[in-house]
């Protein structure tokens, strides 16, 4: 989508070919706005040199004043690559109901509009953004709103200039006529696009083509179908909408935001390698996509809980560094070469203090992710057994027992793990208490299930 903020930009701040980099850049762009392009493949579909393009690339990452750096490089394993930095990335930060966006219209990509002048693309965005908001293939603008004094962007002569540029590279596709309202007798201006162009917008598949690599990257050199690609990505976005679900509140930081961005992308990456390692004895997932996801849904869940516990430890170690007062009180007194009183032992703690409450609530996060994973497998088996598609006891209840066996091997892996390669200065009994009280928690979460199955049973006969 082009966001109400790369609109404004684009109207405003870049030249013609600029332009053109910026609307690569959203159509390349995976679901945390890196452009998944080389540089060759990006100069070939902007339409410019590769000299060129690497002086737009050196602007776009160079500081604006006020504005913000619209390119910002990210190293993704032995290549550096560019993180599109304008409105949310993707679409997994915006939303819908309220956000304003243009879709990205196939014309923005075709030869002719690359031929027009920068105020022949401006007018023409201008155009389609209003299209897209009011879904309607006939808008109309005052004439003030494109002209609105002689220090505006338009004057009279480039607006009918660029008006002579658009009908003649894409005449084909709108019109732009210059009319007067019925009452009022204020000149406007209106923009008359061909049915079902408002249909007509090309999809990013940027993150599809990283899939595709990640899994090719882990030894398995075959073919994933758009229909297998389609679940995998549904399975991923769900990780990246629900951990940042809990953070969508005002009252919780950019940082911890973007860290569990990229816990999500982590999480996703690693669970599809894993897949990928998985699928030369699992070649049969390439042909049913649900078993698919659900496999990969697996990896992840075990993934993300092993992330709780990895959170969970870092937020106990720092808890034991917080609980240390006379340590700090030393380094503070010896730092100012005096006594302190508590409020300025507060000051020189409070940043530990931030980091334990970030590595707690993302521990909370992820906890409350593998709970909910957990409760909707489970939920699924009594389900199906109530409406009569489980007509068989054993099988439902082998089912169930599969499930409780893999989570308690997961969480003695883990609390084994924690155990030899923990923080020694936190007891063996502070390490593992998050781990230790989840196993008791879920004990008691089968048994009652077990007993509902049960009921659910005497019932049917």
């Amino acid at each position: 989508m082009i966001y109400e903020e790369t609109y404004q930009y684009l109207l405003r701040n870049v030249s013609s070919t600029e332009f053109d980099t910026c609307l690569y850049a959203l159509l390349h762009s995976d679901w945390d706005g890196v452009i998944q392009s080389p540089l060759h493949m990006m100069a070939c579909g902007v339409g410019t040199t590769e000299k060129y393009l690497r002086q737009i690339i050196n602007k776009f990452t160079a500081p604006q004043g006020p504005l913000p750096k619209v390119f910002v490089p990210v190293h993704q394993g032995e290549d550096i690559l560019y993180k599109f930095n304008l409105g949310p990335a993707s679409n997994l930060g915006f939303d819908r109901k309220t956000d304003r966006y243009c879709k990205k219209y196939r014309f923005f990509y075709s030869d002719a509009f690359k031929t027009l002048t920068i105020h022949g693309k401006r007018l023409l965005l201008m155009g389609a953004f209003r299209m897209s908001v009011l879904k309607s293939e006939s808008v109309l603008f005052d004439y003030s709103e494109i002209v609105p004094d002689s220090s505006s962007l338009f004057t009279r002569q480039r607006l009918l200039d660029a008006i002579n540029t658009v009908h003649d590279a894409l005449g084909h596709l709108v019109t732009i006529s210059f009319a007067s309202k019925a009452f009022s007798k204020k000149e406007v201006l209106v923009f008359t696009f061909n049915e079902g162009l408002l249909r007509q917008y090309m999809e990013n598949r940027a993150e599809r083509t990283l899939l595709r690599r990640t899994i090719f990257n882990s030894g398995f050199l075959g073919h994933i179908n758009n229909s297998v690609c389609r679940e995998l990505e549904r399975v991923g976005k769900y990780i990246f909408r629900s951990f940042l679900q809990e953070a969508a509140e005002p009252s919780i930081s950019d940082c911890v935001q973007q860290e569990l961005l990229k816990l999500a992308r982590f999480v996703y990456s690693h669970s599809l390698k894993k897949f990928g390692q998985s699928l030369p004895a699992n070649k049969h997932l390439l042909l049913a996509p649900k078993q698919a996801s659900a496999y990969l849904s697996k990896i992840i869940y075990n993934e993300t809980l092993e992330q709780m516990v990895k959170y969970a430890h870092q937020a106990e170690s720092i808890k034991s560094l917080l609980d240390r007062v006379h340590f700090h009180r030393k380094i503070s007194e010896e730092a100012l070469n005096r006594e302190v009183n508590d409020l300025e032992l507060a000051k020189h703690i409070e940043p530990i203090l931030h980091k334990y409450h970030q590595a707690d609530f993302i521990r909370h996060v992820l906890n409350d992710w593998c709970e909910s994973w957990l409760i909707s497998r489970v939920k699924t088996v009594t389900e199906e057994f109530r409406a009569g598609v489980q007509d068989d006891k054993r099988i439902a209840a082998e089912y169930m027992t599969r499930i409780k066996n893999d989570t308690y091997g997961q969480l003695d892996r883990l609390l084994t793990l924690t155990l030899k390669f923990g923080n020694h200065a936190v007891t063996p009994a502070i390490q593992n208490f998050s781990l230790t009280k989840k196993k008791e928690t879920l004990q008691s979460y089968f048994a009652i299930q077990k007993k509902r199955l049960d009921v659910l049973t005497i019932a049917s006969c």
